[in-house]
């Protein structure tokens, strides 16, 4: 029987189906919108308008108090296209598609993988308000669970509510915890996984994973900043004093502006923290933050506006980036695909498989005898309910056990 060529289709399928096993991130964040992006051909830049559901507005009494109807949008924006290319004779058409892959889609796809994980992660710490975690220093037994159950309660206190959320560490952090915690699990197969692969499984209410490439969180030169004017509101703070620049991902708190439940609106008793949306180059000014200092209504999320002068604090150490692990649940965070067209004049397959579109196409060179492919996916990414995950800093240095 004459040996099968493999095909534009085939390949696409088994480069899609690694793309799905190499994932740690992109699998466990929110994908239903992928859908929307479907046979439209977006461009880098075209957004998505999600709605968020509104909270309610809880009444004591007989009179009906309807809660004013407000759209509550979240941008999932398409960031752009990513790919790889290979090349090889055309008699490796004739391969089977295991040693295909062993030759030339296994390592490509892994870097494929890594490297769009590290963009989008750092997508998702820049977006992210809340943060834990020693900062300075590395995890340790006395305190490296603490952290996670803090990270824990500070998305339950922004609505993130029961059930198991997963916990991204980077790989260092991901060591100092395993070692920290090992004494503190019963599972017998979760113990039997940190033994064998270096994991540590499900535990302490989340699903633990790691990945080498997590971001440090960006910590600028920003010092000594002042509110200028009382009763702010919305995405904007205005400042008078203070000097330096405060970067995009960087995480402040505001003197006397605390969190509230998201559905009680009860003083949580702790500051309000928010994550900077965009470089400040410092100085007077505005600078924009998330969330939206909100003071009354369904949406109400701070005890009260900034008083004119309120000091703000800057999370981490003047011009010293340090490492993070991100907790979150599922709809804190959203990636897409775009369909991208086919190629009318050569062999195109565009194939989609676990929420992943991917358009693998063919070319030639005669003189050569060589075929090249490309793969290409067309990314989106959108912050749903950022709130709803929680950054842990570390310092990322190694503590070895005594």
């Amino acid at each position: 029987m004459p040996n099968q060529l493999l095909t534009t289709d085939k390949i696409a399928d088994r480069a899609l189906m690694l793309i799905s096993e190499r994932s740690t991130f992109l699998r466990t964040i929110n994908r239903e919108y992928d859908s929307s992006f479907r046979d439209k051909q977006a461009k880098i830049g075209d957004t998505l308008r999600v709605p968020i559901p509104q909270h309610g507005k809880y009444r004591k009494g007989r009179v009906a108090d309807p809660n004013p109807l407000q759209t509550i949008l979240r941008p999932v924006t398409v960031f752009g296209q990513r790919g790889f290319d290979i090349q090889f004779s055309s008699a490796e058409l004739a391969l089977d598609i295991e040693e295909f892959e062993r030759r030339y889609l296994a390592q490509q796809v892994a870097d494929f993988v890594v490297n769009l994980e590290a963009e989008v992660l750092e997508m998702a710490v820049k977006a992210t308000p809340n943060q834990t975690g020693p900062v300075n220093s590395a995890f340790t037994s006395a305190n490296a669970l603490w952290y996670a159950n803090m990270a824990k309660k500070l998305i339950e206190d922004n609505g993130g509510f029961k059930g198991t959320k997963n916990m991204l560490l980077d790989n260092t952090a991901q060591l100092n915890v395993i070692d920290a915690l090992k004494g503190l699990f019963n599972s017998q197969q979760q113990l039997k996984v940190q033994y064998e692969e270096g994991e540590m499984g499900r535990a302490a209410g989340f699903d633990w994973n790691y990945t080498t490439v997590l971001p440090k969180a960006p910590r600028g030169a920003g010092t000594g900043y002042l509110v200028n004017g009382a009763n702010q509101r919305g995405g904007k703070l205005t400042v008078d004093t203070g000097s330096g620049p405060i970067f995009k991902g960087e995480i402040i708190t505001i003197t006397g502006v605390n969190a509230v439940h998201p559905q009680t609106k009860a003083d949580l008793g702790y500051a309000r923290q928010f994550v900077v949306t965009e470089d400040y180059a410092g100085g007077a000014g505005q600078i924009s933050i998330y969330p939206e200092i909100i003071t009354d209504g369904s949406e109400k999320n701070v005890t009260a506006s900034p008083a004119d002068n309120a000091a703000i604090t800057i999370a981490g150490t003047a011009s010293t980036p340090y490492s993070v692990s991100l907790a979150y649940v599922k709809d804190a965070f959203t990636f897409g695909t775009v369909d991208l067209p086919e190629y009318p004049d050569r062999p195109t397959s565009r194939r989609v498989y676990d929420g992943i579109s991917i358009r693998v196409v063919q070319g030639s060179d005669m003189v050569n005898d060589l075929i090249m492919m490309r793969f290409d996916v067309m990314a989106a990414f959108g912050a749903l309910r950022p709130e709803l995950a929680c950054r842990l800093g570390h310092s990322g240095s190694l503590t070895p056990p005594a």
